[in-house]
């Protein structure tokens, strides 16, 4: 089974994540690019040897050889997307945050549910080797009875002027670039927290949207976790989780290609890390195959966006 996708969305996410990961899964093709500036779309698609540039989506999920999206877009243009892609009865890949607030995701699960189609979150994260390490001794209960936990990202893309800051694509900067992969990440070790509370600064740039943010969630008053998102500080890449009896310490776990060095009771653990990219598309084509869920899907989705709006 050969799997057509087209990618929505020319920027950095879509040239350096999802163009290799796509051309090392055989039997997955990019047939076409979307993007809203035609000449910048036909220039990705001949760089990247794409067959079909559309600037109009309506357009483009009219080809009924196409099989699949993966939305890399602002995100505020996702529920559009989502919906008019659903409609086309097209499996879906969505970027994080899956939008801007809780009734546009509400709105697009409806739409997916009466499609039935795949629906994908694009939380690559899950797949980085030092954060599965850090998954699997939770889950063979290896690291007793954890208290607190941390992470700490900083994005690269600290533009000021970019969609993320200014507020019209995104009602979030610093959260929508590495917070929702930190509460991601920890949601999916710990479960569903019984409370949270965020607090954001921009204190930089006066930015509409958050330059630095620090959430910290309750999991069933036994674990407290802290994330610190950040659009204004220097690199920064780890996360930490502690037990009564074990610590584990990861440098450079969060990314689309990762360095990762991670640390179980000052013991180096050798792993080997892959492109998560390359997980997360996999993943995603093998549930369309095998007509299953994915890694990560809507309901991670809404209830990441939930805890971002705490």
């Amino acid at each position: 089974m050969t799997i057509n996708i087209a990618l929505l969305g020319t920027g950095r996410i879509a040239e350096i994540g999802y163009v290799p990961a796509i051309q090392q899964i055989s039997d997955t093709n990019i047939i076409s690019v979307l993007s809203r500036d035609k000449a910048k779309g036909e220039a990705f698609a001949k760089k990247h040897q794409i067959k079909n540039s559309y600037a109009d989506l309506d357009e483009l999920l009219r080809d009924e050889s196409l099989d699949a999206v993966i939305i890399c877009t602002p995100d505020a243009m996702h529920e559009e997307q989502v919906i008019k892609s659903c409609r086309a009865n097209k499996h879906v890949l969505c970027e994080k945050p899956m939008s801007t607030d809780y009734q546009s995701c509400l709105r697009m699960i409806e739409e997916i549910k009466k499609s039935k189609i795949i629906f994908g979150m694009a939380y690559n994260n899950r797949f980085n080797a030092g954060l599965r390490y850090i998954k699997e001794q939770i889950e063979k209960d290896q690291i007793g009875n954890i208290y607190y936990a941390r992470a700490m990202l900083s994005t690269q893309q600290n533009d000021p002027e970019g969609w993320r800051a200014l507020g019209g694509q995104s009602k979030f900067w610093a959260m929508s670039a590495t917070g929702t992969h930190m509460i991601d990440i920890f949601r999916w070790y710990f479960g569903e927290p019984v409370d949270s509370k965020i607090i954001s600064l921009s204190p930089k740039y006066s930015s509409p949207n958050d330059e630095i943010s620090t959430l910290t969630m309750n999991f069933n008053n036994k674990i407290l976790c802290d994330v610190t998102a950040s659009a204004i500080l220097p690199r920064v890449n780890r996360i930490e989780v502690y037990s009564d009896t074990d610590v584990i310490i990861g440098e450079n776990v969060f990314g689309i290609k990762t360095d990762e060095k991670v640390y179980h009771n000052n013991k180096k653990i050798l792993i080997e890390p892959i492109s998560s990219f390359f997980g997360e598309v996999l993943d995603f084509t093998n549930a369309i195959i095998k007509n299953r869920s994915p890694r990560s899907t809507f309901e991670d989705g809404i209830k990441n966006l939930i805890i971002m709006q705490s």
